[in-house]
């Protein structure tokens, strides 16, 4: 993507070429579809010699469907042990098993639709016998009858290996680092659990993991970039320094050359009703700042409520560029607020964080909570207001607006930012329909029909093949824009501060009355 040149400052384009030259970035690998054609015949290869030794589990009731994937867990974590011999020193046997346990959901997310159809046959085919509960399924009796299965399962195995060994071996490199810049000691203890899959699967199955280590210290695994996070805590940084009445708190990041480390944050509760409000007036604010970005997609799983601190923790879309803009109002496009219909823009009902109409399970993670309850934010609304208020003061000064352009946006501006060509919900919806039994009858059978529905509504070809590639490894497609993208030009920037002081009404109509 060409981005323009807002800035004549020798000095400015004098630190952009220096950080262009020191943060080109490779772009993460992605397993071929011949790595994928030797997993899948190592893996028949294997389980037939497992079944040959007596390894699997006869006469067994099978509990749950995920146990049916027991031996294919097993050959993908030896493949993955002896990728990693290196990690054998940094990791303890606890985190093989987690590794196991996350492959087992996705490969039960992936296979289970069809696995469940090939066991209902099985059990109507043993009628009224008394084997009927015990149906002893064998992985290979499913790849028989849906040959799409097993390519399936292969293309899982491979990306989702490529991705936990590029982990490992990251883990083995940055161990110092980490521990000196999180932990403030020379060398971290071994790290005891891993819990993988917390963010939806990207660039051949790579997603945001928890570590914890042996010391009870955790740490967040990113396998991206973590400039949309520098930049809006930077951002935050600057409110704190300048007239904003408090400060809010700021995570650690180590940032890499395409990927990062960041500072585990826990839920926590307030301790009173002063700290609710508190959280609110810093939410307010933030959102403020939002609008002022072009930030996008701050849904409420992004969030976070620790005592009286909202913390943003999936900054990747806090700025866009202005062709993405829609003939909508600034602030509903920041996700924060929920859609209606009469906004023509797709539906965004139970996601906003500040839906007045999520349940208390689905905003237990964002909204504040205090003596066992969660503090909805149609109560603190008033709060909301005032912190949003209290930043658009602040931008109203002139020279103060000045800075934060000059210091933030053209000095943070990130050099690579994702598009969203697509929600992720659609390609939610594409991705399960793909895995239903029909589509796996036949080897490709899922590829042509990814394919065929994805080329239909994607704005190019080219686009649609690659959605389908994506979507054929079981991830959800993530494109990226190159090059140095500014949110808002300057000469436009006065007005997105005129645009920011008439969003106030808007933020107290949407959380009181969604309207």
């Amino acid at each position: 993507m060409r981005c323009e040149n807002f800035s004549r400052s020798p000095k400015i384009g004098a630190a952009r070429s220096r950080r262009s030259s020191t943060m080109r970035r490779r772009r993460p690998r992605t397993p071929t579809a011949g790595a994928a054609k030797r997993i899948a015949r190592d893996l028949q290869s294997f389980l037939t010699r497992d079944a040959a030794a007596g390894k699997r589990h006869s006469r067994r009731r099978l509990k749950s469907i995920d146990q049916i994937f027991t031996p294919v867990c097993r050959f993908a974590v030896e493949r993955l042990r002896e990728r990693g011999r290196r990690a054998q020193t940094v990791v303890a046997k606890t985190v093989w098993r987690d590794l196991e346990q996350n492959l087992s959901e996705r490969l039960t997310f992936a296979i289970g639709p069809t696995s469940v159809v090939y066991q209902r046959a099985m059990q109507a085919l043993a009628g009224d016998s008394p084997r009927r509960s015990w149906i002893d399924i064998n992985p290979l009796d499913i790849f028989a009858a849906f040959p799409g299965s097993l390519e399936t399962t292969a293309r899982l195995i491979s990306v989702w290996t490529e991705a936990q060994a590029e982990l490992l071996a990251r883990l083995v490199r940055d161990r110092d680092k980490i521990s000196s810049t999180f932990f403030g000691k020379r060398r971290a203890s071994r790290a005891t659990y891993v819990r993988a899959g917390l963010s939806d699967p990207h660039d051949g199955g790579r997603t945001v993991t928890l570590l914890q280590f042996a010391d009870r210290n955790r740490i967040i695994y990113k396998p991206r970039t973590c400039d949309g996070e520098l930049l809006w805590f930077e951002a935050l940084r600057w409110l704190n320094r300048n007239r904003l009445r408090l400060s809010f708190q700021l995570p650690k990041i180590l940032q890499r050359e395409n990927y990062g480390w960041m500072e585990f944050l826990p839920r926590s509760a307030c301790k009173d009703l002063r700290e609710v409000r508190l959280f609110y007036f810093r939410w307010g604010a933030q959102a403020a700042l939002a609008q002022v970005l072009g930030a996008s997609d701050l849904h409420r799983e992004n969030w976070i409520a620790t005592g009286p601190q909202p913390i943003l923790i999936d900054a990747e879309l806090v700025t866009g560029s202005d062709k993405d803009r829609q003939s909508m109002p600034a602030l509903l496009e920041t996700g924060l607020v929920p859609l209606t219909r009469r906004d023509r823009a797709g539906c965004y009902e139970g996601i906003a964080p500040l839906d007045a109409m999520l349940s208390e399970a689905e905003a237990a993670r964002c909204w504040p909570r205090y003596k066992g309850t969660v503090r909805a934010p149609r109560k603190h609304v008033n709060e909301l207001v005032r912190g949003f208020e209290a930043t658009i003061e602040i931008f109203s000064n002139r020279e103060l607006a000045r800075q934060f352009f000059d210091e933030i946006i053209l000095a943070k501006a990130p050099f690579e930012r994702r598009v969203l060509l697509r929600a992720s919900a659609e390609y939610g919806r594409l991705l399960r329909e793909s895995l239903e039994p029909p589509r796996m009858v036949a080897q490709c059978q899922r590829l042509r029909w990814l394919t065929r529905e994805c080329c239909a509504s994607a704005s190019t070809r080219s686009i649609g093949l690659a959605e389908a590639r994506s979507l054929s490894r079981c991830d959800i497609p993530k494109f990226t824009a190159r090059g140095r993208t500014i949110p808002v030009a300057r000469k436009r920037f006065p007005r997105t501060i005129e645009d920011l002081k008439r969003s106030s009404k808007i933020l107290r109509q949407r959380v009181i009355l969604r309207t």
